[in-house]
């Protein structure tokens, strides 16, 4: 039986033929595997060797290299965190993917509770299809980012056993007859946070001076004054900065009973610190209500 040659074939859209057509590329995510584990300890970034993940590289926008792990190409060589990444026409980014924690598979996040993601990205000298390399000659990596809250992407480190997802370039005629649309769903279930409110309290033994600045964590003042603590006194958190307290409602301080006006009343020196505006007597108490995990 004679075969019609698919480059013979008229397409329609984007296609002039059936065989542009099958040479559609499609950006597929490919599910956690347990091999794929890098130790990272205080990173923003890590080297993939062909011990974590094997195969070819599909490099950029131009890729036709089916079956390859999408990558980024860097502007020089692999070994710096960056921010770079591709996109398809939509505006849809194409190698970024899912991390989580090796041991618990729980995602993993900022100290501001934003879910980490990584990106994967080649050295710029690679070639199209090229192996990933082996130890110590490695041209593929992951940088650790998170979405900050004007979308940008932003570096951050990590500590943790990561567990990393890839996605591949699969053209139109390779994908599978049976395939999940949109790949598989998760199967972890992840905690939900908890939080605990704390309790700080102070009892005032020896006066402290308008202003003196107060190390929450003992009671003690910077210049004179003295306060027993008690209660959660030793975690006492108030926050990254004057703002982050003042707008945190979780975040309360009392003088005698009375809540205080935050950054007016009691002012932020640092996290475990700050002071009163007025003169705390013997007898005086004080706390400090938080929230932490």
């Amino acid at each position: 039986m004679a075969r019609v040659n698919p480059r013979q074939v008229s397409a329609g859209g984007n296609f002039t033929t059936l065989n542009d057509f099958l040479a559609k590329r499609w950006v597929t995510a490919i599910p956690f595997s347990e091999t794929q584990v890098l130790t990272c300890a205080g990173v923003t970034y890590s080297l993939i060797s062909d011990t974590e993940l094997t195969g070819t590289i599909a490099k950029g926008t131009t890729s036709t290299e089916s079956g390859g792990v999408v990558a980024a190409a860097l502007v020089g060589a692999v070994g710096t965190a960056a921010i770079t990444t591709i996109s398809d026409s939509l505006g849809n980014v194409a190698n970024i993917v899912e991390i989580r924690d090796a041991i618990t598979h729980d995602e993993i996040q900022t100290a501001g509770d934003r879910q980490v993601f990584g990106l994967i990205q080649c050295s710029s000298t690679v070639t199209d299809g090229d192996a990933i390399g082996a130890a110590a000659s490695e041209n593929l990596q992951i940088s650790f980012v998170y979405i900050a809250a004007d979308g940008t992407l932003t570096l951050t480190a990590v500590t943790a056993d990561v567990e990393f997802a890839i996605n591949k370039l699969i053209t139109e005629e390779d994908l599978p007859t049976y395939q999940v649309a949109g790949g598989s769903q998760r199967p972890d279930v992840i905690d939900p946070t908890v939080t605990d409110q704390k309790v700080a309290k102070y009892d005032v033994t020896t006066a402290f001076a308008a202003n003196e600045v107060i190390t929450l964590t003992t009671g003690a003042g910077a210049t004179a004054g003295v306060a027993t603590p008690s209660g959660d006194y030793a975690g006492v958190l108030l926050g990254d900065s004057a703002n982050a307290m003042r707008d945190n409602n979780q975040v309360e301080i009392l003088e005698n009973g009375v809540e205080q006006v935050k950054s007016v009343d009691f002012i932020w020196d640092s996290t475990t610190t700050g002071h009163f505006a007025i003169v705390l007597d013997i007898g005086d108490h004080f706390s400090v209500k938080y929230f932490a995990l």
